[in-house]
C-alpha cells in the first residue's frame, strides 16, 4: 500500500479540509499526517508540526534581510527548515506528499528524497490578506513567487472552487482539480418542519473582523423579535469577539452561543429554521468564497439568506435554496429576510433534499481518490 504524508501546521481534529481528505484516502493509502493536534482516526499516523515549523530565529532573519536589503522580502529557503523537512521525509518515506501550507512547497522540490507533490490550497494565497500593506509586501510577495515557481512543478493542484482554479490557470498557467469544502451526506431529521414565528437563524464560524459579522447583527436589530439570530462563534479571545459581545448586549433577538465540535455542527444547527451569511467582498478570497458553512447549511437542510457573493450565489440560485440580498448592507439583508414567505421556505426545504446529495463530500471524494491513484 502506497504511503501519503499529509503536511499541515493546522489542527487535524477540527480542520474540515484535512478531515475530509483523510476520509477520502484512508482506505486506499497508508496515511501519516502532521498538525498541531492528532486526527480522529487512530489508524492515521501523526507527527506534531513543531518538528518542522519555521523558527522565531528564521522569522527574525527574514526581518533582518528586509532591513539590510532596503525592504526586499527574502524569497529563498532556510537551510535549517530544509534540514527538518529532509529528516521528516527520511522518517516517513512517503510516496506522495499533500501540502496544505504553500510556504513549505519549495522544501519538497529541493529535498534529496524525491516524491510526488500535491498542493491542496485552502484559498488563493497570493491575495490572502490583500488589504494589509505590510502583508502584501512580505507574505504576498512570497506566496506569489512560490505560485510562480512551484505550481508548474506540482503533480496535482487542488483548489476549492472553479473561480479560484480559473485564477490560477490565468496567472500561472496551471489547471486544478476542484474539490469544494463539501460536508459528508447527513441523514435529515424526521421531525416535520413548520413555519412559525419567531424564525430562528444560525451563523457559525470564526470571529474574523474581515468578515464584518456586525452587518448581520445590525440587520437583525432592524428586524425585531420575529427574527432571532444565534452566532455560534469560536471563542478565540480576540478583540473582535469582545466587540461583537459588547454590541449584542443591547440586542435581545441576537445571541452569542458556544461553539460545538466539528462533528456536532450539522446535527446541532439542524434544529434552526435558516442559515445566514453576508460576507463583505473586501478581498479576492472573500469575494470568491465558497465556505464550509455553506455546505453545512445544505446538509442541515437549512434554507439560506446570503449576501451577493458570486460563487455562493451561483450554487444557491442553481438549486433554489434561499434568498440573495441586493447588496452587502444590513438594510438589504434585513429586507431579504423580511420578504421570506411560508411558500418560499417550503420550496427551499424541498430543494435541499436534492442539493444535499449532489453537494455532499461523497460526490467529490471519488474524483479526488481516482486522481490521487492516477498520479501515484
Amino acid at each position: 500500500m502506497s504511503k501519503i504524508l499529509i503536511l499541515t501546521t493546522r489542527p487535524l481534529h477540527n480542520g474540515p479540509r484535512m478531515i475530509r481528505e483523510i476520509e477520502a484516502l484512508k482506505n486506499d493509502f497508508e496515511l501519516v499526517a502532521t498538525g498541531t493536534t492528532p486526527p480522529h482516526d487512530s489508524k492515521v499516523g501523526f507527527i506534531h508540526s513543531d518538528t518542522f515549523l519555521f523558527s522565531h530565529f528564521e522569522y527574525t532573519l527574514g526581518k533582518i534581510y528586509r532591513v539590510l536589503n532596503f525592504n526586499k522580502t527574502f524569497l529563498g529557503r532556510y537551510p535549517s527548515t530544509q534540514s527538518k523537512i529532509n529528516s521528516l521525509l527520511e522518517k516517513v518515506n512517503p510516496d506522495m506528499v499533500i501540502v496544505h501550507e504553500p510556504a513549505y512547497l519549495p522544501y519538497f522540490f529541493n529535498s534529496s528524497k524525491k516524491t510526488k507533490v500535491v498542493f491542496n490550497a485552502h484559498e488563493y494565497h497570493p491575495l490572502e490578506v490583500e488589504g494589509d500593506l505590510h502583508w502584501t509586501r512580505t507574505w504576498g510577495k512570497i506566496y506569489t513567487k512560490i505560485y510562480q515557481d512551484y505550481l508548474p512543478k506540482l503533480d496535482l493542484l487542488i483548489n476549492v472552487n472553479q473561480e479560484i482554479a480559473d485564477q490560477c490557470e490565468k496567472e500561472f498557467g496551471v489547471k486544478s482539480l476542484v474539490v469544494p469544502n463539501a460536508s459528508s451526506y447527513h441523514t435529515p431529521q424526521k421531525e416535520k418542519w413548520e413555519f412559525n414565528f419567531p424564525l430562528r437563524f444560525i451563523h457559525h464560524g470564526v470571529p474574523n473582523p474581515d468578515r464584518k459579522l456586525e452587518v448581520m447583527v445590525e440587520a437583525f436589530n432592524m428586524l425585531g423579535e420575529n427574527y432571532q439570530l444565534d452566532l455560534m462563534l469560536v471563542q478565540n479571545g480576540s478583540e473582535y469577539y469582545r466587540f461583537l459581545e459588547k454590541m449584542i448586549e443591547s440586542i435581545p433577538n441576537v445571541r452569542l452561543i458556544p461553539a460545538v465540535s466539528f462533528k456536532e455542527i450539522i446535527p446541532f444547527i439542524s434544529s434552526y429554521d435558516l442559515g445566514v451569511y453576508s460576507l463583505a467582498p473586501i478581498s479576492f478570497n472573500n469575494q470568491m468564497a465558497l465556505p464550509n458553512k455553506f455546505f453545512e447549511f445544505v446538509q442541515a437542510r437549512l434554507p439560506m439568506v446570503i449576501g451577493p457573493s458570486p460563487v455562493m450565489q451561483k450554487y444557491l440560485e442553481n438549486y433554489q435554496l434561499g434568498k440573495v440580498a441586493k447588496d452587502f448592507s444590513a438594510v438589504a439583508l434585513a429586507d431579504s429576510i423580511r420578504s421570506l414567505s411560508k411558500e418560499d421556505l417550503i420550496t427551499y426545504r424541498s430543494n435541499l433534499e436534492i442539493a444535499a446529495k449532489e453537494l455532499s463530500m461523497e460526490h467529490f471524494e471519488s474524483e479526488l481518490l481516482e486522481k490521487i491513484k492516477e498520479i501515484n
